[in-house]
């Protein structure tokens, strides 16, 4: 699916593009909370796409015929998800939420997910902070006699270990240098650490997987 119209000026909105990992193509983003929710989807395994202005839903209001073209249409978990991002002072506009009746009744219909992603809601979410720290390496190369080390240095633990422990160990003479490479190991899901609750850190905790729960996109 390709996106239906083309990112656009809006008043004081910042647009530009993102180089998605994921979706192999720069993606529009007309906004900052646009672009923190696509460093966020390209980051979560459980995407497996998505897609900016996906297609228009058309509604009518008082006799007239109106189209609305939500920001992203998302697959997660195998579940197709519309997604539309918004200042949290605009949604319960009268406008908006006219808008966003019209996305939930087409989305019930299909039995998709609609969800309204605010400022707020980002702006509080330690995870889209940590992914976004995790994001600025993801293409940062990283030998594989590395990454061997890092495994068999977890898989050897015989108690939870920090990032701080695990730096020490592949590479003791310079720890600092481990940090970046082991956060694009992160990135990739090469290994777990806790995103949701706290800053990433050195102190953070790391292990081979994550624990067995159910994922969530908007913990």
């Amino acid at each position: 699916m390709a996106p239906v119209r083309k990112a656009t000026y809006r008043g004081r909105n910042i647009i530009g593009y993102f180089p998605s990992l994921k979706m192999g193509r720069m993606i529009n983003f007309e906004s900052l909370i646009e672009r923190d929710l696509i460093c966020l989807l390209d980051f979560e395994s459980q995407v497996q796409s998505f897609v900016e202005q996906p297609f228009s839903i058309e509604y009518q209001c008082q006799g007239k015929q109106h189209k609305y073209t939500p920001d992203f249409h998302v697959i997660f978990g195998g579940q197709n998800m519309v997604i539309e991002c918004k200042l949290s002072q605009y949604v319960n506009t009268p406008e908006n939420q006219l808008k966003f009746a019209a996305a939930r009744s087409w989305c019930h219909e299909r039995n998709w997910l609609f969800e309204v992603v605010t400022d707020q809601l980002l702006a509080t979410n330690w995870r889209v902070r940590n992914v976004k720290l995790l994001t600025r390496f993801a293409r940062y190369p990283v030998r594989a006699d590395f990454k061997e080390h890092v495994w068999t240095c977890l898989f050897a633990a015989s108690a939870p270990v920090r990032i701080a422990d695990v730096i020490a160990r592949v590479n003791p003479q310079a720890p600092q240098a481990a940090v970046i490479p082991l956060l694009h190991m992160a990135f990739h899901h090469e290994v777990y650490a806790p995103l949701d609750t706290a800053q990433i850190t050195i102190e953070t905790p790391i292990a081979l997987r994550r624990p067995s729960i159910e994922e969530v996109l908007f913990p």
